[in-house]
Parts: C-alpha cells; structure tokens; sequence
C-alpha cells in the first residue's frame, strides 16, 4: 500500500490475531509516549487492518469481539498505546541516543574511579561506551537498562559502583517474584526467612536509581513489600 505522506505502522497482537493502524510517524510516537494528541489527525487511514501492506482489513464483527467497539479511533488508541510502534529510522537514532545519554548522565553519578575515589568522566565513560557491545532499547526506561550497561562497561573499565544497601520483606510466596525484581537493578546479597515465616531481601543497587526503584517496587507490590534503606 503505497503512501503518498510518511508512514509508519503500529501493531498489537490479541490472543493470536494481529491488528494494525497506518499512522503518521512523529505524532504516532508523540501519542504513544505521553497519551496526548488527536488520533483522528494521527490515523492516515481509518481503518483496521489484520495486515496493512496486503490490505486486508479486519471485520466489523472480529473487532467488536477483541476490543468491545467498531469505533475506528478508540481501537486505534489501543493500537498505539499497548501496540508496538515501527520507528523510522530516524525515529530511533533520535530516541536511542536520547535514551544514551540519559544512561550516560547517571553512570557519571555512579561509578567510582577505585584507584581515585572520584567519580569517572563522562567523555572516559563515553568512549568505553563506543567500544562494547550493548543494546539500548529506545522504549524502554534508562534506569531499567543500567545494570545491563554496567555489566557491559565491566569488560573494559575498572570501577566501582557507588551503592545503597536495602533489606525488603515480603511474603514467601512473592519472595520468588520480589527477588527477581530486585536482581534486575542490583546485586542481592542474601535472603533470610523470619520467624513469622516472612523472607527478608538483602541487597545493594546503584544510589543514582533508588528513588525511580522505590516508585516501581512500590507500584509493583504496594505495602505487601516493605523497604528498609541502608540496612
């Protein structure tokens, strides 16, 4: 399907069915970031299809099933909100490096020059980071992506990671859960189970993220998970 304006697609998969929305690139992605635009100005075409490129649209009565509605624009909200959005390459050059030196910002915060005691440079930082191989996700939250760059940085710079030490208890059937969540931005150290049978977590992760982790743990688990800071 040729366009005569720049296009992108934006898809979501339900249950095995596939459904698409022709959409114009930069006001797509603006929507989709931070849920604010005119959908009706961002759909090219109103219509749903199950393949965009073949042109097969999807019937009046499959997206009532899937989505409750036959409204083309609430359905195209959807789409984009909880869908995958195509970047043009352009698009993602843009967000990639945006999402780059977000993460560089905070490695300045939190790596240590062992040898010094002083924080490491941006522009040293910078330059190891040219040099390893690491994916940085446009989408996906700096902070959620720094343990994997600081892993990365491991194999060509030495440095230590300025830390704080927390102890968080949950339930033993969360602990499983819990632990993981907390391995994903830091280091667990230990776990211990309590006299009332609860578990405490004990483990250290990167100062530079402990507000945006006590937002997501709090987010995640609400009070079921309690968080004691510098234990």
């Amino acid at each position: 399907m040729k366009m005569s304006r720049p296009s992108t697609v934006s898809r979501l998969s339900l249950r095995g069915e596939k459904f698409e929305v022709i959409v114009a690139p930069d006001p797509a992605l603006n929507f989709k970031l931070t849920g604010k635009g005119d959908i009706r100005k961002i759909l090219l075409i109103d219509e749903i299809y199950s393949d965009s490129k073949k042109g097969l649209r999807v019937s009046s009565e499959k997206l009532k099933k899937f989505f409750g509605t036959t409204d083309v624009f609430k359905i195209a909200e959807k789409i984009i909100l909880e869908g995958e959005l195509q970047l043009t390459s352009e698009q993602r050059r843009r967000m990639i490096e945006s999402k780059r030196q977000q993460i560089i910002a905070m490695l300045s915060k939190a790596l240590i020059d062992p040898s010094l005691g002083n924080p490491i440079p941006i522009l040293r930082i910078e330059q190891a980071l040219n040099q390893v191989s690491v994916s940085i996700d446009p989408f996906k939250p700096p902070e959620e992506q720094f343990k994997n760059v600081v892993k990365a940085l491991k194999q060509i710079l030495q440095f230590k990671v300025n830390d704080i030490s927390l102890a968080l208890t949950c339930s033993q059937e969360e602990s499983n859960d819990v632990y993981g969540f907390v391995n994903s931005f830091g280091e667990v150290d230990q776990t211990k189970i309590q006299k009332d049978k609860s578990v405490k977590i004990f483990a250290r992760i990167p100062s530079v993220l402990l507000t945006y982790f006590l937002e997501r743990i709090n987010e995640k688990y609400g009070d079921r998970v309690k968080v004691d800071i510098g234990a």
